[in-house]
This record gives C-alpha cells, structure tokens and sequence, in this order.
C-alpha cells in the first residue's frame, strides 16, 4: 500500500466519507446563495466603492501639500479638506455597510450549510458513519467549515479589492500611455501559467490534506474511546504508533502545502518582476525617443534651493561654495533657506557669495567687493565700526525693512 492509500483509507476499518468534486461545490455554493445574490451584491459593491474612495485620498492630500508650499490663501485649501473628509467618511461608512452586508450573507450561508451537512449525515446509513467514524464527522463540521466562513469572511472582499486595484492599475497606466498598459501586460502570460499550474496541484492536496485530518481526528478519538481495551490487551505501543504515524501524515502535507504556496508565489512575484521592468523600459525608451515626459512638479526657487542644500548634506565636502543661494527666494523663503543653510554649513568650511547682508552677517570673515575691487574685510562688528562702505548697505538693507 502507498503512502496516499494508506492516508486516504483512514485507521484501519474505517471509510472516510467521500470528498465533494469541483462540480459538486459549485453546485451547492449555487443554491446556498440563491435568495442572497442581491445582499451580497450590495456588500460587494460597497467595498469596491470604499476601495474608489480611498484612492480619491492621496491626489488630495496632494492638493493640500501644493496650497501650503506656493503659500496660498485660506480659501485655496477649503475644497481639498472638504474633499480628504468627505473621501475619509465615505470610505469608512460603505466599509461598514459591505463588511455587514457580506457578513450578513456569509453567516446565513454557513448556517444553512451546518444544517444541510447534519441532515446529510442523518439521512446516511448508519453503518456508513461507523465505516467512517465520528473524527471524520466532526473534521468536516468543524475545520471545513471553518475554511468555508474564512472563505466568505475575508477572501470574497479581498478579492474584490483586488480586482478593483488591478483595474485602476491598468487604467491609470492607460491613461498615461497605452504603451505602458502593452508592457505591463507582459506579466499577464506568467500569471495565467501560474495559476494554471497551482490549480492543477492544489485541488488534490487539499482534499488530501482535509481526509487525513479527518483520519488524525479518528484514530485519537479510537484510541481515547477504547483506552480501557488498549490497557487491557497491551496495546500501547500499536496505538502510539498509529497516532504518532497519522500526526506525521499531516505534518507532511502541510509541509507540501507551504512548498505549493510558496511556489506559487514566487512565481507571482517573478510576473510582478517581469510587468514592472517591462514598464520601466517602455519609459525610458520613449523618454528617450522623446515621446514622453519624466514629469512630475515643477519646484519652485525655494524648493530648488532646498534640494541642492539637501544634496550638500549628503555629499557631506569638508569645503563649501554657496553662491547667492537665497537670491531668487522672495523675502519669507530666503528667511527660510538662511536658516536652512546654517544648518547645512555647520561642521564645515564653507566660501557664501552673497547679496543678502543678513547672510553675510554670520559669517566669520566678510570680504566687500564693489565694481570686483576688494574695499573691505573683517567680521560683521568691525566693518559696521569702520563706518565705510559694507556700513551703508548695511543701513540700507534696514532702512528697507
């Protein structure tokens, strides 16, 4: 006898009760939804609806982030709030209304499946459940079914954010060019193999796996019921070994079922790999021939000045040469980039050619160049003191405060 007969006949003189073929599932998964479609339609279409309005969030947190930096008014920002709130308390109300819809239809599903499962038990002849025996019984009524609600519970809305996400996916893509949605179709062959081939291996695993837990379940309940008769006629060491045998039987299919999942997945992650980088080559090669943009927003003056203060940082040179880098901020964002640039100079030598006397006022050393001809040097308190020419820009710069 094999391995797979010896898991699928149970402990010995037991018939484990037969295993629903795909056919059958959908054939009872039809009728338990019949009278439900509508309410569980509704579910459906409320997540799905909720998923649409989480997406509306991060464009408008967005919008918020560009009033704020080109400093727009108050009134400016009222719409995106309004729009963040309104896309917050849409997406938490319909997930209510679809985790409560779904919910709804899912307990009345698994209720009316406990009960045709317990009439179908009764309506067997007895000496086929004593052939299969009460572990198997209670395997079907307590893992299976606990399957089946984790099934409804939160694979059916998964499933449905999913899809919804890989349409936005693809729409967006669309959207920007049809020639990234042809690239990222690349993925789409892998996928298809993939799930091919983990159906294929998964459907027999695991209606392999749910018979030997059914046989696991029955010879501990034998052992236990008949511990007395064990006792009696010395059967330790037969009994232990029959249950040691079946815990192993089990530990060895879960095992071939996380090496499944995890081929399966990585398979998924290889047409992720290949539609991503399919992608990226489409772009650069038609940003290449010029026939798309890298685009993005435009920085302002300010914004620029930061981000090539942000590169000093992290290029971390011992010397620094700063010209005029709060020149083309207006006065708030020059106030702003000083304060960023001492921040980014300390620790180091740095050479700040500058306009802005409030810049030059930090300085260790100042040298005053009129017409490119050196007239003065020294530190902020000496030529204020010397009265000549670095003075009077300095009493005109706070004249024109």
């Amino acid at each position: 006898m094999t391995d797979a007969d010896r898991r699928g006949a149970g402990p010995p003189g037991r018939e484990l009760l037969p295993v629903a073929g795909a056919r059958a599932v959908r054939i009872a998964l039809g009728r338990l939804l019949r009278g439900r479609r509508g309410v569980l339609a509704v579910g459906l279409g409320a997540l799905v609806a909720s998923a649409v309005a989480g997406v509306l969030v991060p464009p408008l947190l967005g919008q918020i982030v560009d009033v704020v930096v080109d400093r727009r008014g108050a009134d400016a920002v009222t719409g995106p709030v309004l729009g963040l709130a309104g896309a917050a308390l849409a997406q938490g109300l319909l997930a209510v209304v679809g985790m409560a819809a779904v919910a709804r239809a899912g307990e009345e599903v698994l209720a009316d499946l406990r009960e045709a499962f317990v009439a179908r038990a009764l309506g067997l002849p007895l000496a086929r459940l004593e052939r299969a025996g009460a572990g198997d019984l209670t395997s079907r009524v307590t893992a299976d079914l606990a399957l089946v609600g984790e099934a409804v519970r939160q694979a059916v809305p998964d499933m449905a954010r999913g899809a919804l996400v890989i349409v936005l996916s693809l729409g967006g893509l669309a959207v920007l060019d049809p020639r990234f949605l042809l690239a990222a179709l690349v993925a789409v062959p892998v996928q298809v193999l993939t799930a091919r081939w983990y159906v294929r291996r998964s459907s027999p695993l695991y209606r392999e796996q749910r018979e030997v837990g059914g046989a696991q379940q029955q010879q501990l309940l034998d052992t236990a019921g008949g511990i007395a008769t064990v006792r009696a006629l010395d059967l330790h060491d037969d009994h232990t070994e029959r249950v040691r045998s079946r815990a192993q039987d089990v530990v060895d299919l879960a095992l071939r079922v996380v090496r499944l999942q995890t081929g399966f997945f990585g398979r998924l992650n290889l047409a992720e790999y290949l539609g991503v980088a399919a992608v990226l080559a489409a772009g650069f090669a038609l940003v290449g021939a010029d026939a798309a943009t890298v685009g993005g927003h435009t920085p302002t003056a300010a914004q620029a000045q930061q981000l090539a203060l942000a590169r000093l940082v992290l290029a971390d040179p011992a010397v620094a040469v700063l010209d005029e880098a709060t020149a083309e901020a207006g006065s708030a964002g020059a106030r702003v980039l000083e304060a960023a640039a001492d921040r980014a100079l300390r620790g180091r030598t740095a050479l700040v050619v500058a306009h802005r006397l409030t810049q030059a006022a930090a300085a260790d050393a100042i040298a005053v160049l009129d017409a490119g001809v050196l007239v003065e040097h020294g530190t902020h308190e000496e030529l204020l003191a010397a009265d000549g020419r670095y003075a009077e820009l300095w009493a005109a710069a706070r004249l024109d405060r």
